[in-house]
């Protein structure tokens, strides 16, 4: 199960590296991405394991909350942290749910 932490880690950080480059140095955008990551994808497991629901909705739910991480972490603006983390998300997801990783 935490290998797909890890794939989602792999899509993940390459998208908030190509966004954020000019906000930070790499190696601090690398190790916020994990934890950012690492922070969300719990809470994704446990409520679509434990009671299934909606994964959309789950889905969107961490995308706000990551929307809003980036947007403390970096000082960047709500749109541009929106468009970030929905990116980041719609390509983990999308990926994930076409079986392609």
């Amino acid at each position: 199960m935490w290998i797909n932490l890890i794939k989602t880690w792999l899509i993940e950080i390459p998208i908030l590296l190509l966004f954020l480059w000019r906000y930070d140095k790499p190696a601090r955008i690398v190790g916020l991405g994990i934890l950012i990551s690492a922070s969300t994808w719990p809470f994704l497991v446990y409520y679509y394991s434990q009671y299934g629901g909606n994964i959309y909705l789950l889905e969107l739910l961490v995308t706000l909350v990551e929307a809003f991480w980036i947007r403390s972490l970096w000082k960047t603006s709500w749109p541009f942290s929106l468009l970030v983390s929905f990116a980041c998300n719609a390509i983990s997801f999308g990926l994930g749910w076409m079986r392609l990783i």
